[in-house]
């Protein structure tokens, strides 16, 4: 009996470690989390009831690998990974332990775990996870993380653990063509870049979560030396076993813009913690609680396709509508191709389906498996036999027709998006009229769609009303900045950062650009501005239709000509504005601090030269008293960087 259930311990190893790797390294998931952790639990189960543990088994062991190209490191102590549970009742036994005590709970965040080492003050090394026992030096990319100090007030040797994240509200608009499946893989993808200046463009932020060393009594003081070294802390809350339950509630992911995953529950006594030792797979002194999905039970129907203007094309899964979590859910995405495959589906299977981490709806399991359904394997626009491409471990489905409509629709939308040109209203069907009747073949036919007026009124749908707020809205897009006339073209990895980054280095004149790029300009030489970003760039410009259309486009735009004259009255201080502003927004007040010569930062520290308090200024206008920083007022600023 035995033999048949170390054989099926085997099977289940062999797949965990292939999701594992799929993860981890190549950052493009095979399976779902959910999938992952039933297979855990079966071979958890089947260790525990047998009494054997084979060697290899993932339960001991630290998921992830050290990947090659990049410096392997030994971590200071093992980076292990905390028990889980879904049982609310289970942390409360745990916490049992010491039920006297007080108790962190701060969120499990998602991303790629990191290791900054600091002596005398200065950054000297940032380390992967890797496997627990090794990590990947990925120092060079330390300036991509946006809030990683690179130096800090302590002077002893300091060793901080953080999760490298990037905000689900910044993946949503750096990937809009669908590149990245998921935030953790773009984090991934991202710090382990060989190529620094690619990094850069890919907004990181390091939300601290561990201090190694110096430790402390206890983890609340652990994280207040963090904060008063600049560190962004991970949000947690303090609290006795009585209110244990409360504070875990008050974690709710759809509040918060990062990617997590759970709870995080630890001891805040280290003695104690300490106390309760280790298996090579976690330490006792934590637990995380992963949130019991809600799952609902509904039938299969269909799978959508659409093809983005890369041509990548995208699977959603279509399915009876039910209620999770008091909202309505009929789709659920298919990450890729292979995820499909496995899934085995058929119209009318019955699915399980909840919503990962109680925000992104998704497929548990389709307990038929009828595998019936045959997925159209053309163009959803325009015909083309569909491609299977591989990216890394997953496979991926591709429009070939560089000519495809979709592609085109999927170009224009870009084109009048909000961060783009800016046409208010033109979308949906709208848009696809246009296209549809050829009104439309490059962006500069929307500038003059009043040679069509006739035809375009006639449509059904239309009118002389519908007609003239397009004109309207299409005029108020012809004042334009370079940064967003670059968005408007959609070249690969040239977003609105880099738009900042050029509008800047060339006054905002897009001639000034074109000539640059015509003369050979090595734009990889700019800050921030990586080589796979210069060579987009560039390539751009070499094809002549780009530079035709560029030179018309530019002809129906009046540009405002970036010459900051601003005095630099805060060139060399850091500073950090809290609160509610009458005249800034919080993004407008940190351009202000940057354009007279200063650093906008996030978190008061000690090197912090000032904070600007607005009305309701919390906890960090305290910290900046307690530590003597001068605190200006909105008008003080106003007056400081000379703002007319």
């Amino acid at each position: 009996m035995n033999n048949e259930r170390i054989a099926e311990m085997e099977t289940l190893i062999r797949i965990l470690a292939k999701a594992s790797h799929a993860y981890y390294v190549d950052d493009e998931p095979i399976m779902t989390d959910h999938e992952y952790d039933t297979l855990f639990d079966q071979l958890t189960t089947l260790e525990q009831s047998t009494g054997i543990t084979l060697a290899s088994s993932p339960t001991q062991k630290v998921s992830g690998e050290v990947m090659d190209g990049l410096q392997k490191v030994t971590h200071s102590k093992p980076m292990l990974s905390a028990q889980k549970t879904k049982n609310i009742e289970d942390v409360l036994d745990f916490a049992r332990h010491d039920p006297e005590g007080l108790f962190v709970s701060s969120w499990k965040m998602d991303g790629v775990t990191l290791v900054a080492r600091y002596n005398e003050g200065k950054l000297v090394q940032l380390i992967t996870r890797g496997n627990g026992e090794y990590g990947e030096d990925v120092t060079h990319n330390a300036a991509a993380i946006i809030n990683l100090p690179r130096t800090i007030p302590s002077p002893m040797y300091v060793e901080v653990r953080g999760e490298c994240v990037v905000a689900r509200s910044t993946f949503q608009e750096l990937n809009k063509d669908g590149e990245y499946s998921l935030e953790r893989s773009y984090a991934g993808g991202s710090i382990r870049k060989l190529d620094p200046k690619e990094a850069r463009s890919r907004r990181l932020s390091f939300i601290a979560f561990e201090c190694v060393f110096p430790k402390h009594n206890t983890i609340a003081r652990d994280y207040v030396f963090l904060e008063e070294n600049g560190f962004t802390v991970v949000p947690y809350r303090v609290s006795d076993l009585n209110r244990l339950e409360s504070a875990i509630r008050d974690f709710k992911p759809e509040s918060f813009d990062y990617p997590v995953d759970g709870v995080i529950i630890e001891y805040n006594n280290v003695k104690i913690g300490k106390s309760l030792g280790s298996t090579g797979h976690h330490e006792n002194c934590r637990i995380a609680l992963k949130w019991a999905d809600t799952s609902v039970r509904t039938h299969f129907i269909d799978v959508i396709r659409q093809t983005t203007r890369t041509g990548m094309v995208s699977l959603k899964a279509k399915f009876e509508t039910v209620n999770i979590d008091g909202s309505d859910v009929s789709y659920a995405t298919l990450h890729n191709y292979d995820i499909y495959k496995a899934l085995e589906l058929g119209v009318g299977d019955e699915l399980d389906v909840y919503k990962a981490n109680m925000i992104i709806p998704a497929i548990a399991d389709n307990l038929t498996r009828s595998n019936s359904y045959e997925l159209d394997m053309t163009c959803p626009c325009c015909g083309a036999r569909l491609e299977i491409s591989k990216k890394k471990t997953a496979r991926f489905l591709r429009c070939p027709n560089e000519g495809c409509p979709a592609r085109k629709v999927r170009q224009f939308e870009h084109f009048v998006s909000r961060p783009a040109a800016n046409i208010v209203g033109l979308a949906g069907s709208k848009l696809e009229d246009l296209l549809d009747f050829g009104f439309l073949k490059t962006f500069d036919d929307l500038y003059h769609l009043e040679r069509h007026k006739q035809a375009i009124v006639a449509l059904e749908g239309w009118g002389e009303s519908s007609f003239q707020n397009l004109q309207d809205a299409v005029e108020a897009s012809r004042q334009m900045e370079l940064s967003r006339f670059i968005v408007c073209f959609g070249i690969p990895e040239v977003g609105k950062h880099a738009g900042k980054i050029l509008q800047k280095e060339f006054q905002g004149d897009p001639d000034a650009l074109l000539n640059a790029a015509l003369s050979g300009y090595d734009f990889s030489s700019l800050p921030d501005f990586g080589e796979v970003m210069g060579q987009n760039l560039m390539e751009f410009f070499q094809n002549e239709e780009n530079v035709d259309l560029w030179k018309k486009l530019c002809a129906e735009f009046t540009f405002h000509m970036e010459v900051n004259t601003q005095p630099q009255s805060l060139a060399g201080k850091t500073i950090v504005a809290t609160g509610s502003f009458e005249n800034f927004s919080r993004d407008s007040i940190n351009k202000a601090i940057e354009d007279a010569g200063g650093k906008a930062a996030g978190s008061v520290s000690k090197k912090t030269d000032y904070v600007v308090a607005g009305e309701k200024a919390g906890s960090k206008l305290k910290k900046a008293q307690d530590l003597g920083i001068q605190i200006l007022t909105e008008q003080e600023f106003i007056e400081m960087c000379g703002i007319s």
